[in-house]
């Protein structure tokens, strides 16, 4: 058995690992390259942390595991990552303050022994657990800062050139962990400096991912742990006239830049560096996630990527393959008398459809060849288009 940790990044882009203006936004992770694999196009399950996180710790997408709402729990019977490891004689602690709400019972942690929020970026929990934990260990910690406001500390904000941003942006987005879109008229305009503003946050996180990679190394850890860095969503930075994701806009949207997400693996045993191009979802890191430790991999909806981490390959997968995505209508504060409120979606790398379904049913569709930034939708889907939709929520 090996070691996991696996590392979620609030709502971190994938278009946000390698350097923003000038600046580099990992460097903690340059000494481990050479035992890097990075896949450029891992797809959130949800806009929303819950139902991605679930999918991962399911194999199962949002559809099927049914956590769509702050009350809801995943079904009974539900597959759990952490019960499994747990069988197999991985100590577990539970690290993740997500795991007192509803929406994570079933997943094999204790709701009781779950930590508070973190208070600062520079929490401890993950550290000290990387160093008292008994192998094999799988630990799990989410690191919530590139998170609203986009307002970290003063040093990283200065490496971007926003100590000092227009007031109107400083209320909302540096100021609101959330900032619905009914509320902020911001200006499109504005995009430049948010853009700053948020990839201050994301080199903050890399001073704590350094401190994790400090922690691993000081027990001697590198050569028999496998690090998993990812996200649960990506963010929306006015692309498309807001910022946030469907909890934090309070309208959920299945763009890009709200699903695509980094994903990087350091392991030891990684022959090359590389970048792996296959599209890939949340799910599929429920199966990698056991057989990374050494687990038996139960039969999921996720495909394995164990074989192209520790291989040489893209994964052997359909490069078409069908990804259902879906929402409540505003995220995890949806109230129960809009719970049937629901903006979903359906991608086979070439073609997206999504539909929003409250007062009536609203289609937008968008040709990822030609219109990979979803510029120009078309509001009346085809019949076969329609038919993919339908089939994958039918299906999930």
């Amino acid at each position: 058995m090996r070691n996991v940790i696996l590392l979620t990044i609030d709502a971190w882009r994938a278009d946000f690992v390698d350097e923003h203006a000038g600046v580099a936004l990992l460097p903690a992770l340059a000494p481990y390259a050479r035992r890097t694999v990075r896949f450029d196009r891992l797809y959130a399950n949800g806009p929303w942390t819950s139902p991605a996180m679930v999918s991962v710790f399911t194999g199962e997408s949002a559809a099927r595991h049914g956590v769509h709402h702050e009350w809801s729990m995943p079904r009974e019977g539900s597959p759990g990552l952490v019960t499994d490891l747990r069988a197999a004689g991985f100590h577990c602690p539970n690290l993740c303050y997500l795991n007192r709400l509803d929406n994570y019972d079933r997943l094999g942690y204790v709701r009781a022994e779950s930590p508070q929020p973190p208070h600062d970026w520079r929490d401890a929990t993950l550290l000290d657990a990387i160093a008292k934990t008994p192998e094999p260990f799988f630990l799990w910690f989410h690191y919530k800062y590139v998170h609203l406001p986009y307002w970290p500390d003063g040093r990283y904000r200065a490496m971007f050139g926003v100590e000092e941003v227009p007031a109107l942006l400083r209320d909302s987005v540096g100021t609101g962990f959330v900032v619905p879109r009914h509320q902020w008229k911001l200006d499109p305009a504005d995009a430049g400096i948010v853009r700053r503003m948020y990839a201050a946050g994301v080199r903050q996180a890399n001073d704590f991912l350094a401190r994790v990679l400090d922690a691993i190394e000081a027990r001697s850890l590198a050569d028999r742990t496998a690090l998993v860095l990812t996200s649960d969503h990506g963010e929306e930075l006015l692309e498309h006239g807001h910022v946030g994701h469907a909890s934090t806009a309070h309208h959920a949207q299945v763009y890009e830049e709200l699903l695509r997400i980094p994903l990087l693996v350091l392991d030891a045993r990684v022959k090359s560096p590389r970048r792996v191009t296959t599209r890939v979802q949340g799910l599929d890191l429920f199966p990698t996630l056991h057989t990374l430790g050494g687990a038996h991999a139960p039969a999921c909806e996720g495909f394995d990527l164990t074989p192209t981490l520790l291989g040489d390959g893209e994964p052997a997968v359909d490069p078409a393959r069908v990804f259902y995505f879906r929402a409540a209508r505003k995220g995890c504060p949806t109230p129960r008398e809009l719970a049937g409120h629901v903006t979903d979606g359906v991608s086979d790398g070439r073609v997206k459809v999504i539909r929003e379904r409250w007062d009536a049913e609203r289609f937008e569709v968008y040709d990822l060849a030609s219109d990979p930034h979803e510029r120009a939708p078309r509001t009346t889907p085809t019949a076969d288009e329609l038919d993919l939709l339908t089939r994958a929520a039918e299906e999930s």
